[in-house]
C-alpha cells in the first residue's frame, strides 16, 4: 500500500514528464525540418492534451490522522532572530544600535503572540513564522530612529532573517495526515469489501509555464516562472 497524496504525485509527475518528452520530441522535429529542404517551412507537429479524465478503482486500506508542528519557545525564536539581525547588519556594514535590537526584538515579540493567538489546532505552518519576523523586520526599518539602509541592503538582511526564522520556526515537525491506498488492480480485486473500494475520477487540464526575464531597480536580472 502507497500514500494517496504519493500515487497523485506520481501521476500527475507522469503526466509533467509525459509534456517534456513530448516538448523534446518536437524540439527534435523542428532540427530536422530546419535541416531539410523538403521540409522547411512547412509547419511543425505537435500534440498537446488540453484535458485528460483518469477514471480507476481504489482500495482504502488505513487512514492516519497525522501529527501538528510543534512551535519553537518564543525566547528561542527571539534570541536566533536578534542574533541574525546583529550578524546580517555586520555582513553589511550596518551600525545596529541597541535602541534597533530592542525594538526589533519587541516587534518580533508582538507577532509571535499574534501567531500563538491565530492557529494552533491543526498546526502552525513554517510560514507564520518567516511573515511574523519579515513583519517584525519591516516595521523596525520603517522608524526614523536609525541609519538608512540602501535597498539592496534591505533585501539581502529580510532574506537572511526569513531564511533563520524558517530554519527555527519548529521545535518538532508534524506528520500529515496520511491515507494508505492501491490503485494495482490485483490488490483492488484481491482485498476488496464492502465499503472499502471506492473510484478515483480526477480531470486534470494542461497549463504551461515560461520564464519570464526582468531587470530590478538596482541593474540586476531576475527570472521567475509565470503561467503561458
Amino acid at each position: 500500500m502507497a500514500d494517496l497524496g504519493q500515487l497523485l504525485g506520481t501521476i500527475l509527475g507522469s503526466l509533467a514528464h509525459a509534456r517534456r518528452l513530448a516538448d523534446e520530441e518536437t524540439a527534435a522535429i523542428a532540427e530536422y525540418y530546419r535541416s531539410n529542404p523538403l521540409l522547411e517551412g512547412m509547419s511543425l507537429p505537435r500534440i498537446r492534451v488540453p484535458e485528460l479524465t483518469i477514471d480507476l478503482p481504489m482500495l482504502i486500506e488505513a487512514h492516519q490522522e497525522g501529527e501538528p508542528n510543534i512551535l519553537q519557545e518564543d525566547a528561542v525564536i527571539r534570541a536566533a532572530i536578534v542574533d541574525e539581525l546583529k550578524k546580517a547588519a555586520q555582513r553589511e556594514g550596518f551600525r545596529l544600535s541597541q535602541t534597533v535590537q530592542k525594538q526589533f526584538d519587541e516587534e518580533v515579540k508582538i507577532e509571535l503572540a499574534k501567531v500563538r493567538s491565530d492557529g494552533g489546532e491543526r498546526g502552525y505552518p513554517r510560514e507564520m513564522i518567516v511573515r511574523a519576523v519579515d513583519s517584525a523586520f519591516a516595521r523596525t526599518m520603517s522608524e526614523e530612529k536609525h541609519e538608512r539602509l540602501l535597498p539592496a541592503q534591505l533585501r539581502r538582511i529580510g532574506a537572511d532573517l526569513r531564511q533563520r526564522a524558517g530554519d527555527i520556526a519548529l521545535k518538532k515537525v508534524g506528520i500529515p495526515p496520511k491515507i494508505s491506498a492501491s490503485i494495482v488492480t490485483a490488490e483492488v480485486k484481491e482485498g476488496a469489501a464492502a465499503g472499502n473500494v471506492t473510484r478515483l475520477r480526477i480531470v486534470l487540464k494542461e497549463e504551461g509555464m515560461e520564464w519570464s526575464v526582468g531587470e530590478n531597480q538596482d541593474g540586476t536580472v531576475s527570472r521567475k516562472l509565470t503561467p503561458e
